[in-house]
């Protein structure tokens, strides 16, 4: 829709709207294809002539950072999602990071992370905008402000989402990124032109604004050649947009693969049931000009509060969601689902998820690779099955509503120093990985040696307690580790080092591969990984939370209560409890037997009795 006096001009139409329209630069300017010093278009300047940008900008995608403690308006933060993960393999730190308050995660300013340093390391996966756009007076104000005067904002690229065709390459926007050329990035992964130069490679006193050195002619602003073949006669470029977004385009940053021995090879992983029957992520993951996508449950504030996009809104309806269809069943064909025999109990303390979503659960959960955690999406000769960071699926842990769901799972590692009341105040990533290599040059440790109870004493104590007092602590693998007085280290369970979970949906099985189809045994069996499954250790090699379980390794005597290492210890229920309801349902069948045969034997006996009385009766 464009802008006019009266307001804005609308299409009204199912039609898709012929987008053939001028570029801009950042400065408003209109761009000429064949001047070779033309900049880089200008997404905000472009897009934003038709579309409001600023509400764009609050949208889901976009709004992490006004979340967190930095001013300006703040959105809501949302049920937990997937993080960020912070990997420092020198410093021994995995650590889940988002702007938006969520319990377990850290922002990146608690991280030591500044914006500069958050974009060039996530940058490869983000859309632009939040972290990417600051003010200038914000800019003024960080440390990396020239860094940024040179590069340029990181302007929401509306193309990421909305390309109808595979023009637009995200992967290119991660390599103009990764060069500091942000402003540069949308031009480049449209494939508009052919971006010349690096602006990594300019010193922090490259001022943008003058002109061009006699006496270093190098040093000159990554530079445009248009491809005019995209150009019309008016200078205008066709953008193939859609209002829909395919899956693809949403894979890029949302695609999950599983690894391991375990894991079958992709072609023989079926998808999402929706997908394999035609739908697409919009169907259900909708939103208007303020792009705050509904995520798939019902919550205050989103663009969904009835929960009519939800399992239960599409199969079941959603109550109170209006008037007419709005919260009826049979959404996109929604089949309602019977149930029969199924307790009630279950669907008041499990997900749809639990049963529908996700791999089927194993006696170990299995590791997942995803687009944000390992960088997929990218090409790479150097990426392994086994790389860290070490996320874990499915884990059935109870949610903060209490009601359990089939999460993703990583175990935080990280350095910080303890206060009295518990808070925990990050060592940064870099003094960590300086502090651990000076420890290791003294115990005279290579490089990528595993990280005993030695060496973590030995950095323990380099670091020593902060200015307000607080006592240094190392972090791994669901257990927390410090200095006794004696010097030795101590292994404890703590709330700092608990798991961070985030839920999963997809991919949604057919009902004829859902938790329960082969009956109450699937969940309800001694040992069934519903509640039994293992949960794996955080570092490869090193602090296995199972070797704290006698599996390897003894039982520490400091240890009050250890790390979880089975899915129980996840959702509040009590293992004799499950072990002994497990094996009831083993002999469930025989039991029906035994009462049903109890039942026409007691029925035998009240009818001989009853037709004795009846016939005491006739001859009284």
């Amino acid at each position: 829709m464009a802008q006019t006096e009266s307001g804005p001009l609308k299409s009204d139409s199912r039609a898709p709207y012929v987008h053939r329209i001028t570029l801009y630069d950042h400065d408003g300017g209109a761009i000429d294809p064949r001047n070779a010093l033309a900049p880089p278009y200008s997404p905000k300047m472009t897009c934003g002539k038709c579309h409001d940008y600023s509400t764009i900008s609050h949208g889901w995608h976009f709004n992490a950072r006004l979340t967190a403690a930095d001013g300006g308006p703040h959105a809501p933060p949302g049920r937990p999602g997937e993080p960020w993960i912070w990997f420092d393999r020198a410093a021994h730190v995995q650590l889940p990071i988002s702007g938006r308050p969520w319990p377990g995660a850290f922002t990146p300013q608690q991280a030591g992370l500044t914006p500069w340093q958050f974009v060039k390391r996530f940058g490869r996966h983000l859309p632009g905008g939040g972290y990417g756009e600051w003010t200038q007076r914000e800019l003024d104000a960080m440390p990396e402000a020239a860094r940024w005067n040179i590069s340029g904002a990181l302007e929401i690229d509306c193309m990421f989402c909305h390309a109808a065709d595979q023009r637009h390459d995200p992967a290119e926007a991660a390599r103009q990124i990764a060069d500091e050329n942000l402003r540069w990035a949308p031009t480049a992964a449209l494939g508009l032109g052919v971006i010349r130069g690096q602006a990594r490679r300019l010193p922090d006193d490259f001022d943008p604004l003058a002109p061009p050195s006699p006496d270093h002619p190098e040093r000159v602003l990554p530079k445009v050649a248009y491809d005019l073949g995209r150009f019309d006669r008016d200078d205008r470029v066709f953008f193939n947009i859609t209002r829909t977004p395919p899956a693809e385009r949403c894979y890029f940053c949302h695609t999950q693969r599983p690894v391991g021995p375990a894991a079958p090879p992709a072609w023989l992983v079926e998808g999402d049931v929706h997908l394999s029957a035609g739908m697409t992520c919009t169907d259900c993951h909708r939103n208007g000009i303020d792009h705050n996508i509904t995520r798939g449950f019902a919550a205050p504030g989103t663009s969904d509060p009835g929960g009519t996009l939800t399992c239960t809104g599409c199969h079941l309806g959603a109550e109170g969601a209006g008037s007419g269809a709005a919260g009826m069943p049979g959404r996109a064909g929604a089949p309602r689902p019977l149930h029969a025999g199924i307790p009630t109990i279950h669907f008041e303390r499990l997900t749809c998820t639990a049963c529908h979503s996700g791999p089927w659960p194993m006696d170990e959960a299995a590791n997942v690779q995803t687009a944000l955690v390992h960088g997929l999406g990218l090409g790479s000769k150097e990426r392994r099955a086994d790389d860290p960071p070490h996320v874990v699926e499915p884990v059935f842990a109870a949610q903060p509503d209490g009601v359990i769901a089939p999460q993703r799972m990583l175990w935080p590692a990280y350095w910080a120093r303890l206060g009295g009341d518990g808070a925990v105040a990050l060592v940064s990533a870099s003094e960590a990985a300086a502090v651990v290599r000076q420890a290791r040059q003294k115990l005279k440790r290579p490089e990528g040696a595993e990280l005993d109870d030695e060496l973590i004493t030995e950095v323990l104590r380099a670091l020593g307690k902060g200015k307000d007092g607080g006592e240094p602590v190392y972090v791994s693998s669901g257990l927390l580790r410090r200095l006794r007085e004696d010097g030795t280290v101590s292994v404890e369970a703590h709330a700092a080092a608990a798991p961070y979970l985030w839920p999963l949906a997809h991919d949604v099985r057919p009902a004829g591969k859902s938790l329960g189809v082969r009956g109450c045994t699937d969940c309800h069996a001694d040992g069934a990984p519903f509640f039994f499954g293992g949960l794996a250790g955080a570092w490869p090699g090193t602090d296995a939370v199972d070797r704290y379980k006698g599996r390897g390794g003894a039982v520490p005597a400091d240890a009050a209560r250890l790390a979880p290492v089975a899915m129980h210890e996840l959702q509040g229920v009590d293992s004799s409890l499950q072990r002994a309801w497990g094996a009831a349902f083993a002999y469930r069948a025989w039991m029906k037997w035994v009462a049903w045969v109890s039942v026409a034997v007691v029925a035998v006996v009240l009818l001989a009795h009853g037709l004795e009385g009846l016939r005491g009766h006739l001859r009284g």
